[in-house]
């Protein structure tokens, strides 16, 4: 019994051992291939931080800069579908601005379509008066 056990524990440890060899191989020849790419065709996408939150008149971010703000975070991540840029925005709202978008959040609570992003955008404009 032990012996079957023991020769059981010797299989998967050569069986994981062979496995690890032939990964370190082709982890060798994806990096001579990598080395042989021309410059340009390699790109490092840097990580992109979350833009500042909002919460209204208070803050000493104005609307207009929150706005810039999150509109690179939306081009640098790939945020593009108006949903996504929406839901993306009140997670970035805090009160009050975040009070004055509830019609949204219940949206997106009830699966909702919660509208263009320039919509939701010109009713915090029309809010903060900018």
């Amino acid at each position: 019994m032990l012996n079957g056990v023991i020769n059981h524990y010797n299989s998967a440890l050569t069986t994981t051992y062979n496995r690890i060899i032939t990964l370190e191989a082709e982890v060798t020849c994806l990096q001579g291939e990598l080395t042989r790419l021309p410059r340009e065709n390699i790109v490092l996408k840097a990580k992109v931080l979350e833009p500042p939150t909002f919460p209204g008149s208070e803050n000493k971010m104005h609307l207009h800069d929150w706005l810039s703000q999150i509109a690179l975070y939306y081009l640098a991540s790939g945020i593009t579908v108006n949903n996504q840029k929406i839901i993306c925005a009140l997670t970035r709202l805090c009160a009050p601005a975040s009070i004055y978008m509830n019609s949204y959040y219940d949206k997106v609570q009830a699966e909702q379509s919660v509208g263009s992003w320039s919509d939701f955008a010109q009713e915090l404009k029309n809010i903060y008066g900018q």
